[in-house]
């Protein structure tokens, strides 16, 4: 048996060894806490989306039309058929309507035998040309002229049937007239089939309550109904000069008053028009008189317009008012700038620094420049540093960089590669919320910017 006394027990060295992996993990782990714990604590960066835009200075206000419309009335009570479209021209002594006091004349027509064509051949043919008209010009996208279609079919219908009894009139003749009144257009004129309280008005005897269209009322003279002695059969505007009136605010009649002409536009059309005016003050504001000598025919029907008067209009890009920021630039004499290699444009600085080893060097720079005028070329200061020193083409002049002018430009910080990118802008109209700027600066639509600039700094990452 071995003597197990002469064994010799070797102790393990328990010194912890430092694994260089170990230490790359730590670092790692490290760093992914810090930076998740500075990523919970970090403000997130707001962007907006530019988007063309436009914001105007115009006036928009109901107008109140106001033509010479004479009232042609009835001598006698009976049924009235009308022979002219509404709207329509008429010559003088024109037969407009008849008023037939037993209304014999339109039961007579509607006697005859059903055999015998009402309408003619042509009739027909014009009913059924204006059909394939509209079913040619026919689109989804233009549903809304249905509607015209309806009134245009309508009104050849009804002129075709009071030609009917037009024509029975004549061939009835002293029988007709013993019953029926035949009335004409006492001059040429426009003829239309309306009334509202509003035909001898003037633009000196307007109301403010005039304006109130709440309490407008119109009366539709049609045919077929009966007419009382002394009423209105239809109207005649035989002038084609007119008014259009306005009630305006004391505030927006101030800012017309340097204005010579105004220009304005009706019920959203885009035909431009334009007028001398006169204002007349009223307790609450001003009634604008607007006196046309054309285009009457056209809103013959209409008593209140949408007038919109031109006074300025923007056009650009939109962007909020907090996106906008101050950036300082360097005023450099164009002077100091000379071209760069085959370049023909003078874009280059030539900069005096002092290298490492504390030697006199000069560089050539490339700035990013703003803005020129006579004398300046607007520059950006990132390039420079305060020790460094401008160089004056083939001379022996320096100008010293801390001692360049300085002067601010508005602009909006770019987001759309991740990094708070500069551009300048420029300003078309400010208002109260968001800006509307022009379009020819490196800002373009669609373009993310950092919604408040006052957060980031220029160049920052942003994400």
């Amino acid at each position: 048996m071995a003597n197990r006394g002469n064994r010799k027990v070797v102790r393990m060295n328990k010194t912890f060894q430092i694994n260089s992996a170990l230490i790359i993990f730590g670092i790692i782990l490290i760093y992914v806490v810090v930076s998740a714990f500075l990523a919970l604590r970090k403000q997130p960066i707001t962007t907006y989306k530019v988007n063309a835009s436009n914001i105007n200075n115009n006036i928009v206000c109901d107008g109140i039309a106001l033509r010479q419309e004479r009232e042609i009335t009835s001598d006698k009570s009976g049924y009235v058929c009308y022979f002219v479209r509404d709207g329509e021209k008429v010559a003088k002594n024109v037969s407009v309507c008849t008023v037939d006091e037993t209304g014999n004349l339109i039961q007579t027509v509607e006697r005859k035998d059903t055999t015998d064509a009402k309408f003619s051949s042509s009739d027909y043919l014009e009913i059924r040309s204006a059909i394939d008209t509209y079913k040619t010009n026919y689109s989804d996208t233009n549903f809304f002229e249905v509607y015209t279609f309806r009134d245009t079919i309508e009104s050849k219908v009804m002129e075709m049937a009071n030609q009917l009894i037009m024509k029975e009139y004549t061939a009835q003749g002293s029988i007709a007239k013993t019953t029926v009144r035949n009335l004409v257009a006492p001059e040429s004129g426009i003829v239309t089939y309306y009334t509202d309280g509003y035909e001898a008005l003037t633009p000196e005897t307007l109301q403010e309550s005039d304006f109130d269209k709440s309490k407008y009322t119109r009366t539709a003279l049609k045919s077929g109904e009966i007419v009382e002695s002394g009423k209105t059969l239809f109207k005649l505007t035989a002038s084609e000069s007119w008014s259009i009136c306005c009630f305006i605010s004391y505030d927006q009649a101030n800012r017309i008053l340097d204005e010579n002409r105004l220009y304005f536009t009706l019920n959203n059309s885009d035909t431009e028009m334009a007028a001398n005016y006169d204002m007349v003050r009223t307790n609450n504001g001003c009634i604008l008189v607007l006196p046309m000598e054309k285009y009457m025919i056209d809103y013959v029907n209409d008593r209140f317009l949408s007038v919109e008067i031109i006074l300025d209009r923007y056009e650009g890009l939109k962007v909020p008012n907090s996106a906008i920021i101050d950036k300082q630039i360097y005023k450099v004499p164009k002077e100091y700038f000379a071209a760069g290699g085959n370049e023909t444009g003078e874009t280059k600085l030539y900069v005096q620094r002092t290298d490492e080893e504390g030697n006199p060097t000069v560089e050539q720079l490339d700035p990013e420049i703003y803005e020129t005028d006579d004398n300046f070329l607007y520059v950006d200061p990132n390039l420079f540093s305060d020790s460094d020193v401008l160089v004056k083409p083939d001379s022996q002049d320096t100008l010293a960089v801390s001692t360049l002018e300085h002067t601010t430009l508005k602009g909006v910080y770019i987001a759309n590669k991740g990094v708070a990118d500069f551009s300048q802008i420029s300003i078309v109209r400010a208002g109260d919320e968001f800006t509307i700027v022009g379009t020819k600066d490196r800002l373009r639509e669609f373009d993310n910017i950092v919604m408040d600039a006052a957060t980031v700094l220029e160049n920052q990452v942003l994400y």
